[in-house]
């Protein structure tokens, strides 16, 4: 190993010679350069050099190459001689980048960096000479090819090589060989089909620039596409993988080069035309220049890749920054209609595409709505479901949202508002669901003519039909509880009536919703804040609520397939166990301490008034201390508390040996759980309590995880070297 290192040492003698010579550098920084690069090289040696070790070398070279250049540019006339250090740096980290490659082939991120490297030299050396640009060029094409032989199931790899052949060789047909291979290879990418789809628009873009250059208006393609350059192609090597794909030639390229040879043959028979009838067969015939082959990739495109709509719209996006796309914007628009007949937002999307090149200010704007409400209401005539009326009530929305401030136009939607909420309502058993539900209640009160009545009973009666929608529940009860100060909706919202509701209906049909638990607390907290309720009367509905919780936990945790419906409700347990416990920690200090639920609790904590000052944590006590305790106890002997709820008591409680006892009842949630043993051994290190940290961490290594146990031993011995 350390030969090798002389070696490569040894041939950076001429450099650092010419660098000393130039006076670029001084020989103590010539020497520290020396000295970081060889501990580079040896780190670079090692059996198991990862690819951090590379990364860091070609940045500490980047960096020395930048400070050259800025000091050549300082001291030296431009444009002065060429000499071995201005191209030698460069040269080191393409050799750094070569064996970061070779030992890490694996890596696609690695050849990305490689290739956005000699992409950045190519610019820096584009105002030197034209052989050092062309060598950068021809580095970038070898380097593309064994990037994509080492990954050629990488579409990044593949669009990018692309992208270099055309932009920086002129090589539109190389490009093409390059998509065209990589759909061999992965045909349903959808990133591939797009950017074949752009080349070959761009293809034909940059043909209608050179006749419009040239003053040519003639269907001559075939010249025009021969004047492509050829130099610099990106030879990637037959792949094992193409001889399986496809029979070994793709779908898409039969295509295309069957549109291009139907294409040559008409300007063949044209040869035989008069100068007149030549002239008739303008741009505007020329089937080439109108997007022939561009139609092709799209319809393989949507064969290989069908049931996607946003798929589809990145084409019309990409036919937006070209010209004379009519005829491929009706095709594709054409294939939504086909295909998506029974999508509803497919439908809506067509109903509004016009809109989207219209603007607000522009006066075309009032036709273009026009046009598009009456697209909506043919579209409703033969779609009639509740997805489609969801559509259509979202769009009258957002389009009363952004023409507020014009009144004419607000007056307009509002009307068709009101109409399409009143044609809902009509017919509620085929037209209504529970989010249309939801989305009409809050339309109806950005109306002119809201009533709340209308409102209640709209809800009520949605509630009623969709009773397990925790969504309507949460409108229905936000809307009785802002109610409830009203003098005048005293009736209608009630304190009693809306407890009533929650608690008999609400909560029950939808017990997972945390939105809903959190409203029923809200509210709660505010009866007992009027002193309508008692603590005792809160506590009892906090420990009900996690009772309810835990039923359904567990329920869930005897199903099958509902380990997302078990996260979410044990996230909502903690949640709840959390409320409580910060409740009881912001009573007011009338309320010294809650009463117990049930039993005393286990837990025994210190008083208030310990005498033991140097295992007290300076931490502040605003709140109830007592109150909290006294929750703390409920839940740790009635809710199966969470490792969640412990830390959260843990931040309140102010006393040492309290947090002790907190600690270890946290650990004993989840004894494999290594970041609670850690928080443990951080606290009792923090507070020089280090002989039970021991102790706790001989514990702890016969509990946690075999696949954490190095983790949590180095994580242990960072918090002692501290």
């Amino acid at each position: 190993m350390a030969e090798i290192v002389q070696y490569r040492l040894e041939q950076m003698v001429g450099e650092l010679e010419d660098l000393e010579r130039r006076g670029l550098f001084t020989k103590n920084e010539l020497k520290a350069i020396v000295k970081k690069r060889t501990k580079f090289e040896y780190a670079l040696r090692r059996r198991r050099a990862c690819r951090a070790d590379f990364l860091r070398y070609v940045e500490y070279e980047t960096n020395v190459d930048a400070l050259r250049r800025q000091r050549k540019q300082r001291l030296e006339q431009k444009g002065g001689k060429t000499s071995l250090s201005d191209f030698s740096i460069t040269q080191r980290i393409i050799s750094i980048f070569e064996r970061a490659v070779v030992r890490h082939s694996e890596d696609v991120m690695l050849w990305i960096q490689f290739i956005e490297f000699i992409k950045s030299r190519r610019r820096l050396s584009s105002g030197d000479k034209d052989d050092e640009d062309d060598g950068h060029t021809r580095l970038l094409g070898r380097v593309f090819a064994r990037a994509i032989s080492a990954h050629p199931y990488e579409a990044q790899l593949w669009i990018k090589a692309a992208a270099h052949e055309l932009e920086i060789n002129m090589n539109g047909n190389a490009a093409r060989i390059l998509l065209q291979r990589a759909l061999r290879l992965i045909p349903d990418n959808q990133q591939v089909w797009i950017e074949y789809f752009r080349l070959e628009m761009l293809l034909v873009e940059k043909i209608k620039a050179r006749r419009r250059v040239l003053g040519i208006d003639r269907g001559d393609v075939a010249d025009e596409k021969a004047a492509e350059g050829e130099s610099g192609f990106i030879d990637v090597p037959q792949l094992d993988a193409e001889e399986s794909a496809e029979g070994g030639d793709s779908v898409v390229e039969k295509l295309t080069e069957q549109a291009l040879a139907q294409l040559d043959r008409k300007q063949a028979a044209q040869l035989d035309l008069s100068e007149e009838k030549r002239a008739v067969m303008s741009q505007h015939t020329n089937a080439y220049l109108q997007g022939a082959v561009a139609q092709v990739v799209y319809e393989q495109a949507i064969r290989s890749i069908s049931g996607d709509l946003e798929f589809r719209q990145e084409f019309l996006s990409i036919l937006k920054q070209f010209s004379d796309t009519d005829k491929l914007r009706d095709l594709v628009l054409a294939s939504i209609r086909r295909d998506f007949a029974a999508d509803a937002h497919a439908q809506a999307f067509l109903c509004t595409e016009h809109l989207s090149s219209v603007s607000i200010e522009s006066p075309d704007v009032v036709d273009a709505l026009k046009q598009a409400v009456e697209n909506f209401q043919n579209t409703l005539n033969e779609l009639d479901s509740p997805k489609m009326w969801t559509e259509y009530v979202a769009f009258l929305v957002q389009w009363l949202d952004t023409c507020k401030d014009v009144d004419s136009l607000r007056l307009f939607f509002v009307a068709l508002l009101t109409r399409a909420i009143a044609a809902i309502g009509e017919q509620r058993d085929i037209r209504l669901d529970a989010q249309l539900a939801v989305d009409c209640a809050h339309a109806m009160q950005k109306l002119d003519s809201f009533d709340t009545m209308n409102l209640l009973n709209w809800l009520a009666d949605s509630t009623q039909r969709f009773p397990n929608s925790a969504e309507l529940w949460l409108c229905r009860m936000e809307m009785l509880v802002s109610l409830s100060d009203d003098q005048a909706m005293g009736s209608v919202a009630s304190t009693s009536r809306t407890t009533t509701l929650f608690e008999n209906q609400a909560l029950i049909q939808a017990p997972q919703s945390r939105s809903l638990w959190d409203l029923w607390f809200d509210w709660t907290e505010k009866c007992f804040s009027s002193q309508l309720i008692t603590a005792d009367q809160v506590q009892s509905r906090f420990m009900a609520a996690l009772m309810r919780v835990m039923q359904q936990r567990t329920q869930a945790a005897t199903s099958d397939g509902g380990s997302k419906q078990l996260a979410q409700l044990q996230s909502l347990v903690a949640h709840l166990q959390i409320r409580y416990v910060d409740w009881a920690w912001k009573l007011p200090a009338a309320h010294k301490a809650l009463s117990p639920f049930g039993e005393i609790a286990h837990m025994k904590f210190n008083p208030d008034d310990e005498n033991d000052d140097e295992e007290v944590v300076q931490e502040q006590t605003e709140g109830n201390v007592a109150a909290m305790r006294q929750a703390c106890q409920n839940i740790s002997r009635h809710a199966f508390p969470t490792l969640a709820f412990y830390r959260r008591c843990i931040e309140l409680e102010p006393e040492a040996k309290n947090k002790i006892t907190l600690y270890e009842m946290a650990c004993r949630v989840d004894e494999s759980d290594a970041e609670a043993w850690l928080d443990y051994l951080r606290f009792l290190i923090d507070t020089r309590h280090l002989g039970q940290a021991s102790v706790v961490f001989w514990r702890a290594t016969k509990l946690v995880s075999e696949d954490r146990q190095a983790e949590f031993e180095a994580a242990y011995q960072n918090m002692l070297a501290k």
